[in-house]
């Protein structure tokens, strides 16, 4: 069954060690009182395009606007990163690997799709493919709740497109779990053993 309790928590430590990094870094870099130094991290696409500043689209993932930005986004880190961490199926690397895959490519997308004046920062493309992945474990496995995660998912696809939100980031994010959800859960659950 998919029940987060305090077990579980316990035992997510590569989505607890993601949470304390993010809440460090927003109080090392406090937008508030570090803005010229969090201006060297954060996605502005006009520099990565024209000076070449790659870093931005994997450091802009560490970095939140403000307190409700980074609340949010750790609050959805630590369902789906849980949810995801603490299946059986799925291993911790590729845990890894979908969590920067997803922000990676969310954030790829942001810069090919805003405008080049765009700054763009957060952890939530990466969220949204743990979401994705999650979903795809819902549709495997627990049937009876997939109408709810379909609503779930729905709800934040709509969110997504509000002012000041990066939706592409959120879209091609959730697209990157759902494949990563295929092949790194779908696929290995509807395996079975010959004998």
């Amino acid at each position: 069954m998919m029940v987060l309790d305090i077990e579980n928590l316990k035992d997510a430590r590569i989505t607890i060690s993601l949470i304390i990094i993010n809440v460090l870094l927003f109080f090392i870099f406090n937008p508030a009182t570090a803005e010229d130094f969090l201006l060297i991290f954060v996605q502005i696409n006009r520099r990565v395009i024209e000076n070449n500043e790659i870093w931005r689209i994997f450091t802009s993932m560490f970095f939140h606007a403000d307190p409700i930005h980074l609340f949010s986004n750790m609050l959805g880190l630590l369902f789906f990163g849980a949810t995801v961490e603490n299946n059986t199926i799925i291993k911790k690397y590729q845990y890894l690997i979908i969590y920067f895959t997803s922000g990676i490519i969310g954030n790829i997308f942001s810069l090919l799709l805003l405008p080049s004046n765009v700054i763009s920062l957060g952890a939530s493309g990466a969220i949204f493919g743990l979401l994705g992945v999650a979903f795809v474990m819902i549709a495997t496995d627990y049937q009876p709740l997939l109408l709810f995660a379909l609503l779930y998912l729905l709800f934040f696809v709509i969110y997504s497109f509000a002012p000041g939100i990066n939706y592409w980031a959120h879209l091609f994010g959730l697209i990157d779990g759902v494949i990563f959800g295929y092949f790194f859960y779908f696929r290995k659950r509807k395996i079975k053993p010959v004998y």
